[in-house]
Parts: structure tokens; sequence; C-alpha cells
């Protein structure tokens, strides 16, 4: 749990004033090295941490030789194991669930697929229960980066001018549709009174959004009709309009129509043919219906009449049918009965009726389709939100059950980590917090339904659905950043950090976060470096949740540090942010006593005060010269 302030006076080389934050050593957590997380637990211990996240790197079934580590490779003796050194060494745990898994909506393969969702909820739970045998709490950490989207922030722009891309998606299928803003409809011009409104001959409003067909176009003195080309700002305008006049129907969505719009327009100017297709299959099944009643009489007409007469029959049938049999291709050949004749007649008809109702049937499949469509078509924001408060909530009812089953002393809690503005919905502060707050929702209404009352229900989700904030994914924002085009680089990184830490002040004003990852970068890609070698505003950040209140955990992760520096991240941290410039694991003391026989001429224990290269786990071996090899002076 973090602490600011409080820390005690170690030493001569300490600062003579504490900064703003006199943030204790104590305070800041590391991320272990993925892979075998017990023995990366050891290693973390060893240089004195006391706080370790543990993070796994696998999915489905695991593998230490390829580094595909997960949850449920460690059995119940190494969970305890695990257990009981974080506790011996007065260090706390945090888990991070597969860094494999992006997202719990379950969108894979350019769609929405519940088998994926299962899965990610799979590997979520599992998580959980490992922390609950490991950690007995804590922040179990997911990454979101949940679907495409086009983000909000105007302040922001991901792809080229003019190139923004409108994700929609099918409630029903999951299927994503994409279009382009930048795409333009080829439209009549329609009509309209001085209001805006389409009108129809009478010059009378139309009320139905997509009523096209009593709409009036224009047309030149050819009467030629005019056409013009429509942008998403022209729709955007349109829907704006109907949604203000009709304040009590459902909000059309300007997405939605620009992708419909010309769908229903074509539809309905399709409607002539199809009571075109209508009207001549019911005239053609009416002829083939009486052909067929004549039939029969011509069968009794052939039976009855003699031989010698049967010329005269078939001379009175090509009188009566002799139009309409040579309209229809068909002549009465030799030998050839009138019944017959007409058989094949009959049959023709029949055929064109089939071809006609196939006309007609087709259309109105289009028709239904294109409505059963639209009915289940919605902005990708409101069926993936949907679907991931739901996954979300249902995780951490899960951690709820099995922390109230275990007897935990701290909450189990799911921590849905903002990642990159390019992967997709989660990175955005703003998405962050409607994903937090969507997700707690779900999870109230779900105990609401099994007996639990209102205002617990509240109070449980926001104690185990809390987010993870990241300050150097979100300092990878800085890269899409839209200001001023004539200030400076400088001036527009100072612009672009006032924006971002107002937008933390208002994460934890709403209390939203409750975990927090901390390396550094430069503003492009997210390339884990030590605190204060990039520019991400990671003091400022800490200063706003100091203001703020913040109590929950400080990770610090590691990622660009070399081989030789494995607690190079950590001893950073640690001459950045803490308080006393020599690194130093604060505790009882200190004595030189320590240095004596529990530190550099120990075997036992690491050093309590350590500097630079010389700090703890450099790959020393424990010899005379004492852990870190460098003589006393």
């Amino acid at each position: 749990m973090v602490h600011f302030g409080g820390s005690s006076y170690l030493h001569a080389m300490d600062r003579e004033k504490a900064d703003e934050l006199n943030l204790s050593t104590r305070s800041l957590g590391t991320s272990a090295r993925m892979g075998d997380v017990l023995q990366s637990l050891k290693g973390e211990l060893s240089s004195g941490a006391t706080h370790v996240e543990l993070v796994f790197s696998g999915k489905g079934k695991g593998s230490l030789q390829g580094q595909n580590v997960n949850p449920e490779m460690f059995d119940k003796v190494k969970r305890e194991e695990i257990r009981q050194l974080a506790k011996l060494n007065d260090t706390s745990l945090s888990t991070h669930a597969s860094v494999a898994v992006s997202g719990v909506a379950g969108f894979a393969e350019n769609k929405f697929s519940d088998r994926a969702q299962k899965e990610a909820l799979i590997e979520i739970k599992r998580t959980i229960d490992f922390a609950a045998a490991t950690a007995e709490g804590g922040a179990v950490v997911v990454h979101t980066s949940e679907f495409p989207r086009e983000v909000k922030d105007k302040r922001f722009k991901l792809g080229p001018e003019g190139q923004e891309v409108i994700y929609l998606a099918d409630k029903n299928s999951g299927q994503i549709i994409s279009v382009n803003k930048s795409q333009k409809l080829l439209l009549p011009q329609w009509e309209r009174d001085k209001n805006g409104n389409y009108v129809d001959t009478n010059g009378k409003p139309i009320h139905e959004f997509h009523n096209f067909e009593d709409r009036v176009p224009i047309v030149d003195k050819s009467d030629n009709v005019q056409f013009q080309e429509v942008t998403f700002e022209d729709v955007k305008q349109d829907v704006a309009l109907w949604n203000k006049h009709n304040p009590h129907e459902k909000p059309k969505n300007a997405e939605k129509e620009f992708l419909f719009i010309q769908h229903f327009q074509q539809l309905q100017a399709e409607e002539p043919r199809l009571y075109e297709y209508q009207r001549e299959y019911k005239r053609m099944d009416t002829l083939s219906k009486e052909f067929k009643k004549d039939i029969d009489a011509w069968k009794v007409l052939e039976k009855e009449t003699p031989k010698e007469k049967q010329e005269n029959l078939r001379a009175a049938f090509e009188g009566i049918y002799q139009k309409k049999l040579q309209g229809a291709g068909i002549e009465l050949k030799k030998d050839e009965r009138p019944s017959e004749a007409l058989a094949a007649f009959s049959n023709r008809i029949e055929r064109e009726a089939r071809k006609f109702r196939e006309g007609y049937v087709g259309l109105q499949r289009h028709r239904k389709e294109l409505e059963k469509t639209y009915a289940s078509v919605d902005h990708i924001e409101t069926v993936g939100l949907e679907r991931s408060a739901k996954a979300f909530a249902e995780a951490a009812i899960y951690a709820y059950q099995l922390e109230k089953q275990k007897g935990l002393k701290k909450s189990l809690f799911v921590s849905p980590e903002n990642l990159f503005a390019e992967w997709g919905y989660g990175a955005h502060p703003d998405e962050l917090r409607d994903l937090i707050q969507a997700s707690r929702k779900e999870m109230t209404e779900q105990l609401v339904k099994k007996g639990t009352s209102k205002n617990e229900a509240k109070k449980i989700a926001e104690d185990h659905i809390k987010a993870t904030f990241d300050i150097a994914h979100a300092n990878t924002l800085a890269k899409y950043f839209e200001s001023d085009p004539k200030l400076t680089p400088d001036e527009k990184k100072k612009e672009f950090d006032k924006w971002l830490l107002g937008k933390v002040g208002e994460l934890q004003k709403d209390n939203i976060i409750g975990h927090v990852h901390m390396s550094d970068n430069f503003g492009y890609f997210d390339e884990h470096l030590n605190i204060g070698g990039g520019n991400a505003p990671i003091r400022e950040f800490l200063k706003v949740l100091k203001d703020k209140k913040y109590e929950g955990d400080l990770v610090i992760e590691w990622g660009a540090q070399g081989p030789d520096e494995p607690s190079g991240a950590t001893l950073a941290a640690w001459a950045e942010l803490a308080r006393s410039p020599i690194y130093s694991v604060e505790g009882v003391g200190p004595r030189w006593s320590e240095l004596e026989t529990g530190g550099y001429f120990g075997r036992a224990s690491s050093p309590f005060l350590s500097v630079g290269k010389y700090a703890t786990a450099m790959g020393k071996d424990w010899q005379l010269w004492g852990y870190s090899e460098a003589p006393i002076e």
C-alpha cells in the first residue's frame, strides 16, 4: 500500500529537505520477471522489494521451455511456498493475468466471438484462483484493448487526415462493419421546408427518417432528377435535426444512419419492381390454375370424341387458344392432343410465375434482412462495452465469491489496465472510466438479482473492480495529441502532460484507480525505461495521486534493463522518486551491526545500504568481500 511521506532520517547523505512527494522506498513495488514466478519472486525479495507483482506470459496449456507460463502450472505446494515467502519477508503481492490476454469483449478475427470471450474469462479466473491462494487478495491486472474504435476525443488523431473509420457491430452475429468517414454517397436531392425537413408532394414534413418513398426529388427543366454527393457531416446534420424534432423517439445514430441510408434508399427505389413481380406472379398463377382446369375438360372431350372427329376437335382448340399458344411459342404438333399442348403451355406459365415469385420473395427477403440487420447493428462502442462490462462483472463476482469462501482479509479485485490507443478501446482515460463504471453497474445489477441490497452491491462492485492506470501506456498517447502547430515540441508535450494529469485527477476523484504501473518512455512506444529515463510526467503523476488521497499499490515495471542490472528498474525508481539518494531498504535501523553481520560480510541477507551498481542482485556470488565485492572504506 502506498505511503506518501513519513520517511525517517536514514543517514548523512539524505536530502536536506523532503520534496513534495516525500515518498518512502517501501511504497514502491516491482513487477517480477515473467517465467517461473516463484524464482522471480525470490530474486525480487533478495533486492528488498516490499511489494511484488507476479506476471504471467502464457495462456492455454503451459510450457516452461517455451515461456508460455500460466498460473495453473504452479501446484498447491508451490503456491503455498509463494505465500509463505511473501509473508516471511513482509512483502505484499499482486497478480497480472496473462499478457497474451488483451480485452474481454471477445474481439477476434474482426468480429465479436463468444468463444474468444470465454477463453479470456478462463484465463482470468485461473489467475484469480492463483491470486487467492498466494497473494490472498489484491489486484488481478488484466490488459484491456477491447475492440477497434474511433477515439471520440478530437485532440487525438490515430489515422491520416480524412481517413477516420466508423466501426459498427452486429449484436447477433458479432460481425464488425467499418465505413470510412471520407466516403461520399450519391443520393437524389430532395425538397425541404424552411426548417430543413424533407417534405412530401403536399409540402408537409416527413417524420419517418427512412421514408424515401414520399420524399419529392428535385428535377431540372428536362425532368432529370438532380443528384448530390452526401458526406458523413451531411448525414450527421440530418440526424441531429430529426432527433431534435422527435424527442420522444429513440435517438438516431449518425454513424449507423451513414451506413444504412443508401441501402434503405435503394430498397425503396426497388419498391415498383417488387409490386410488379407480385402482380405478375399472381396473374400467371391464376392463369396457370385456370389452364389446369381446362386440361381436365379437354381430356374428357378427347375421350368422348370419336376418332374420325378428332381433327375437328383440334381445329376448335387452335381457334380458341391460337394466340395464347403462339405467344408462348407452342404449336399443336401432328398427332398431339389438345390437352398435351395445353399442359405444355400451362407448365410454361407456371415456370414464368415461379420466376416472378422468386423475384418477389428475393426482394422481400432483402428488405427483411436489411431491417433485421439495421435493428441489431449499433455503434461498436455500445455493443463492445456491454460485452466487456458483462465479462469483467462475471470475473469480479467470481473473485468476490472466492474471497468470501477463503475468508481473505483484503479485497481480491479485477483490475482492467489501460493499454495503447492503437490497440483498441480502454487506452484513453475516458474509455477506462466508462469501462470501469459500466462493469461496476453490471456487477451491481447481477448482485441485486441474487438478493444483495442495491447499496451493498454497489459498494462490493466498487471494491472488486478497480482500474490499473499505467502512466507509461498513457504517455504513448502523446504521439497522437493534436495541438497548436505553432507550439514547439516541448511546449506541445507540456500541453499534453497538463491534459493527461487532469484526466488522472478526474479518474481518482471518481474512485476509478485502484492500482498503478510505472515505467518510462518518450511518448512513442512502451519501452519500459527506468523511471526518469524518458519524458513521462511521473513525479507530477504521483503528486496528483497524493493530492487525491490514492491508497493503492505503486508497481515499477522492468523491461529495458540489461542482464547485468536485474534490479535496475527498482533502484532507478528509488533514486528518482524516494527520499534518500542512497538506495535503501527501509526497516528497523539502520545500525552499523547490519553492515557487519547481516550485510556485506554476511552470507545470509542483502546489505541494508547499497549504492549504484554495487546494489543488490547484480549477479555476484556471496563470498568474502561480500555480496557486492566492493571493499568497505
